[in-house]
Order: C-alpha cells, then sequence, then structure tokens
C-alpha cells in the first residue's frame, strides 16, 4: 500500500510553488555547507532549494502537519536537515539562549499554502468549516472565539488596525450581532455577514480584510515578527544574511523599520533599500506571489 505520508509529500512538491525562490537564495548568499534556520518551513519549498544548493537547514513550523510533510519531502538529505516545533519567535529565542548562530536566517510570513487550501482549517471565506483560522500550535483561541470575547468597539478596533478598513464599525457590528444571534459558525457564514455589511460592489471580495485581521490576532503575528525582528542579530554569524518576506504593509513596514534602525546602530552591516518583489514570469505560474514583498539585511562582521 503506498504510504500517504509520502504521497502527500509528492503532492506537495508538485503543486508547491515557493515565492521568490531565486530572490531568496540571491540574496541569502549562501556558501556551500552554510547552515540555514527557516523560520516558516511551511511544505519544504524554499528549504528543499537551499538543501539542494549545499547547505543545511533547521525548519521551524509550529504546524504539525506542515513539519510531517516537509519531513518526508526532505528526508533524502538526510542529517542535512532538522524539523522543529514552535512558533518562529520562540524558535529563535531558543537558538539565542542556546547560542546557536547561522549564516542565513529566512522568514516567509503569512498563512502557508498547506493551511489556505485545506478548508477544514476556516481560512478562506468559501470555506465550508468552522471559523477557525489557528496556524498550529501556540494558538489559545479561534477566530470565533476572539469574535465572542471582543466587545463591539474591540472587535471593530481589531478590523481597523490590521485589516485596514475604514468600515470596521459597520462590519463589526452585523459580525456581533448575527454570531449573537446563532448564525455564524463556519467561515463562508462570516463571509456572507461582511459582505451583507458593506455596501456596493467591491472589487475584491469585502470580507478578506476581515479574515486578515481576525488570522492576525488569533495567530499573534505581529507579535511574533516583533520578537523576531528583536532577536534576529543575535542568531546570525558574522555577515549572516536575514531575509523576510512579507505580504501586507503591517508587516512590511515593520520589517523595513526595523531593519533600518538596526543598520544605522550599526549592527547591520547593510540592508535592503528598495523592497523586492515577484517577477512577470513568477506571477504568471504563482498568484500568490503578487503581494510578496521581501527585504534583507546583513550581520556586521
Amino acid at each position: 500500500m503506498p504510504d500517504p505520508g509520502h504521497e502527500g509529500a509528492q503532492d506537495a512538491s508538485r503543486l508547491h510553488h515557493p515565492v521568490l525562490l531565486a530572490e531568496v537564495l540571491q540574496h541569502l548568499r549562501l556558501s556551500p555547507g552554510a547552515r540555514v534556520l527557516d523560520c516558516t518551513l511551511g511544505l519544504g519549498g524554499h528549504a528543499e532549494a537551499i538543501l539542494s544548493a549545499g547547505g543545511q537547514v533547521v525548519g521551524v513550523d509550529r504546524d504539525p502537519r506542515a513539519r510531517a510533510l516537509a519531513s518526508t519531502r526532505l528526508a533524502r538529505f538526510g542529517d542535512r536537515f532538522a524539523a522543529t516545533g514552535g512558533t518562529y519567535a520562540e524558535a529563535v529565542e531558543r537558538c539565542v539562549a542556546a547560542g546557536e548562530r547561522f549564516a542565513g536566517v529566512l522568514a516567509d510570513l503569512g498563512v502557508s499554502s498547506l493551511q489556505l487550501d485545506d478548508p477544514s482549517r476556516g481560512f478562506g471565506i468559501s470555506a465550508d468549516a468552522a471559523a477557525d483560522m489557528r496556524m498550529g500550535e501556540g494558538c489559545p483561541e479561534t477566530a470565533l472565539d476572539l469574535i465572542d470575547r471582543l466587545s463591539e468597539d474591540e472587535l471593530a478596533d481589531v478590523i481597523y488596525q490590521y485589516g485596514e478598513d475604514r468600515l470596521s464599525r459597520r462590519i463589526a457590528r452585523a459580525i456581533k450581532r448575527e454570531r449573537e444571534a446563532g448564525r455564524i459558525e463556519r467561515a463562508i457564514d462570516l463571509a456572507a455577514v461582511v459582505r451583507s455589511a458593506v455596501p456596493g460592489h467591491q472589487p475584491r471580495h469585502p470580507a478578506l480584510r476581515t479574515f486578515q485581521a481576525l488570522r492576525i490576532v488569533v495567530n499573534d503575528e505581529l507579535g511574533q515578527l516583533t520578537r523576531l525582528l528583536a532577536r534576529l542579530p543575535d542568531v546570525l554569524s558574522p555577515a549572516g544574511r536575514a531575509v523576510v518576506i512579507s505580504f501586507h504593509s503591517l508587516e512590511d513596514r515593520a520589517v523595513k523599520e526595523s531593519f533600518r534602525d538596526t543598520r544605522r546602530a550599526g549592527i547591520y552591516a547593510d540592508a535592503a533599500r528598495k523592497v523586492v518583489t515577484a517577477t512577470e514570469s513568477e506571477l504568471a505560474i504563482n498568484r500568490r506571489s503578487s503581494s510578496a514583498k521581501l527585504r534583507w539585511a546583513e550581520r556586521a562582521a
């Protein structure tokens, strides 16, 4: 009988397009045998390319299923690959405490393809499943739990701050009303309520911003990023490079400002002045790369 884990890893390899892959390798500037901390292992696409180029990878993912699939996919690299759990902020802090250093650190932020494509996780606006939105370990509450816990004003603030939606008050009012009436359980229900609260035709589904905001808070994404950026210099070897890929303006702003300020302090010898985005050829095969923004920084020698 075929091994379902092996088949899953093969499917991941065929279907997963790691974003900005050539640019990641270019800006990491790795020598053969270089050791890399992949903070967001996912399905292992970036890690596979680094290992194929002769590197060593410690892959971090808070999602046990992602770790299992990536480990099967990358098993052929033997002890040059290792996977570990927990959030990437926790992993970096563990490495700093243990005195570990890496020639390269990669963080590909946001929800992974594995999670986004699994309707049962509730990340998608058309998912006929509970509005869960947890990425994995370290998430004490679901999106529905969060909605229940927050007041209408608090929910509106979350949607405005993390979804950058100017209609946050109207949306929060509709969500709280319908949730209290028992009419929101599934992700698709939540999306329908947001759509009904937003007047007129919208070029993009109006619930996308709300889903982003809830997901960010459920998974403490900006808190995790703040902790990661604070300890990045401490986990990089002299002249080591960090590469961070973000997918929305709040993340990109945090990365840009951290890299700029740390470079001015002399901790980083250099950092990207301009953001790196996907080429036309990548956009043609991977629509999820359209919002990807890559920034890099190099530790002072």
